[in-house]
């Protein structure tokens, strides 16, 4: 069982409007509400691919309600921490015109340390074990930086793999706790290491640094060129066919959901790293914020390129 953690969800809004005009009434043509949040939406991803999984985090008042309802609509299992402070929430405006999109991203409630000892009273008292624990997402104002590399350790303690996709000072601190995957995409890559790489091979060279700490896989993202997948005696180049893009959010946390979930079935790396690039892409394809379409994710399987290095 897969068990994500999302420390400052969202209830992403989305609306699709013909054009987005200044000083103008604007009509509304479509709108629908997601459960959004890295670790949410691996946790969907996951369900959509037939895993198992638990979602928590912090929820709070009712738009934390309306989220979590979404969820389990969706069939995922929810273990989530109440708060005093409302969820927050996005709104995401497509604009049919330009199909470009805005998106309007909330900072979330104030978390206090009660509700971290909550959190904290939790993973250590887990009914059902996970074999692994995926860490991601921005913090919530009232939470440590460090916050990540505390949870890192409480589950290495446990003997429980743990991947992180995170940024910044939470990135660096939660990798000093050696996770066993991160999931960068290539700028939160260059923000980690100080410089951006110029080609596959030098990703890997700086990738490999860190693999020397105790990483166990590196998974780089980079949108359209596909993913650098690799440990320490295996590297590849996996990439995804040309296809239309309509939308690229959450993209890179479909592929890390479909990797895991490969892994999770004892799949070999490069085969784990094509389950999350078809994922990925799948996601690209679907409109608003919609995640893996099973349909296409079966389809992209074969049309996936993977190189190894």
């Amino acid at each position: 069982m897969i068990y994500t953690i999302t420390l400052n969800p969202s209830l992403d809004r989305v609306i699709w409007v013909d054009e987005i005009k200044t000083d103008d009434s604007i009509r509304i043509i479509q709108e629908k509400h997601y459960a959004g949040g890295k670790g949410i939406d691996v946790s969907r991803v996951i369900k959509t691919l037939g895993g198992d999984t638990t979602a928590t985090g912090f929820l709070g008042s009712f738009t934390g309600l309306h989220l979590e309802g979404l969820l389990i609509n969706e069939g995922v299992t929810c273990d989530f921490i109440r708060i005093a402070e409302e969820t927050r929430s996005n709104v995401i405006v497509f604009n049919n015109k330009s199909e470009e999109h805005i998106a309007f991203n909330s900072k979330g409630p104030e978390v206090t340390p009660y509700d971290i000892a909550c959190l904290f009273n939790k993973i250590n008292n887990l009914n059902i074990i996970p074999s692994t624990v995926i860490l991601g997402g921005s913090l919530p104002k009232g939470v440590n930086p460090n916050v990540y590399a505390q949870i890192i350790h409480t589950f290495k303690q446990k003997k429980i793999k743990v991947a992180l996709d995170a940024d910044n000072e939470a990135f660096k601190l939660g990798i000093k706790e050696i996770p066993f995957l991160i999931k960068p995409n290539s700028h939160e890559f260059a923000r980690l290491i100080g410089y951006m790489p110029q080609n596959e091979s030098e990703f890997i060279k700086a990738g490999q640094e860190l693999i020397k700490r105790g990483i166990e896989i590196i998974i780089i993202s980079r949108g359209a060129q596909g993913l650098i997948i690799f440990n320490d005696s295996e590297a590849f180049i996996i990439k995804p066919p040309k296809v239309e893009v309509k939308s690229t959010i959450g993209s890179g946390d479909s592929t890390l959901a479909a990797f895991l979930y490969g892994y999770e079935q004892g799949k070999s790396l490069s085969e784990c790293g094509i389950m999350g690039a078809a994922a990925g892409t799948s996601t690209a394809m679907s409109p608003g914020v919609e995640l893996v379409d099973l349909k296409d994710y079966n389809n992209l399987l074969d049309k996936i390129e993977c190189e190894r290095l």
